[in-house]
């Protein structure tokens, strides 16, 4: 695994990268929420694929270790941001086609990034994406609005929540929410993602959402992934993806939490493998 730092535009992204030496590469993008970043999400999935692919996970712009300088106030702008952030990060790596994941936010920033630049993407992934229109769930609305009343009691029961069944990590998630705690209080960290959601979790959703014809125009092999107890993102919009987008399969998740990555890491890992490898084409 080798980390680095990349200017991307204005800003800097910090990249996880595995596998460099392998020829076709997999851009992993991650979801959101108060303290996320690239190796919160695929602390399991890079390692796993990096045998037969090389794996690019930033963090995106506002997260981890790539803070921008001068965050807009307006999620349709952060969206725009995150695109450029990842179309030019793809071309300081000298990449022209990869495969994309995108997790949750991630994934919502990948149907923005496959709409607006299909010729640079190949294969994707999605799981538990945002991108479809819904009435904001209450664990989006607290995890968005996080700072409205910011405690590390309340991150430890989102992050439970994160979960189908929270004994998976035991006293783990309360190491993960003291942790995350800590950074997410620092005010560098707090003014980038407050300015992202500015507007509300409705507001935020709705920046993502791409239109039927916007959809149907997507013409890439897609896997969209959802679980089924996904406290966060209603299974609903997997649904309303899948029946849009032309060439999209779905597979649903059942005893999982909005983490499948973590909950059903060993499956979801194998389906990620067998889609990008063909053997379900």
């Amino acid at each position: 695994m080798i980390s680095s730092h990349i200017q991307t535009g204005t800003f800097t992204t910090h990249l996880n990268e595995a596998g460099i030496e392998n020829s076709e590469a997999i851009l992993l993008l991650h979801g959101s929420g108060p303290g996320a970043n690239a190796m919160s999400n695929w602390q399991f999935a890079l390692p796993f694929l990096s045998d037969a692919y090389h794996c690019l996970a930033p963090d995106i712009a506002g997260f981890g270790q790539s803070q921008h300088d001068a965050p807009p106030q307006q999620t349709a702008k952060w969206i725009d941001v995150w695109v450029q952030q990842q179309i030019e990060l793809l071309d300081a790596k000298g990449l022209d086609k990869v495969h994309l994941v995108g997790n949750s936010m991630g994934g919502g920033v990948s149907l923005h990034l496959l709409d607006r630049h299909p010729d640079r993407f190949d294969k994707a992934l999605l799981m538990g994406p945002v991108g479809a229109p819904f009435e904001p769930t209450e664990g989006l609305t607290k995890g968005w609005e996080f700072y409205k009343a910011p405690s590390e009691n309340a991150l430890f029961e989102l992050i439970q929540k994160f979960l189908h069944n929270p004994a998976l990590l035991g006293d783990d998630i309360q190491k993960i929410a003291s942790e995350r705690f800590k950074n997410v209080m620092q005010d560098e960290v707090r003014v980038q993602f407050e300015a992202m959601f500015c507007e509300g979790t409705k507001a935020g959703i709705d920046a993502f959402v791409l239109s039927d014809q916007q959809l149907a125009d997507i013409q890439h092999p897609m896997m969209i992934t959802h679980a089924r107890e996904d406290y966060f993102i209603p299974l609903n919009n997997a649904y309303h993806l899948a029946a849009r987008i032309p060439n999209a399969q779905l597979h649903v998740f059942h005893h999982c939490g909005h983490w499948i990555q973590i909950e059903q890491k060993s499956a979801f890992n194998n389906l990620m493998r067998v889609f990008f490898d063909g053997a379900l084409d």
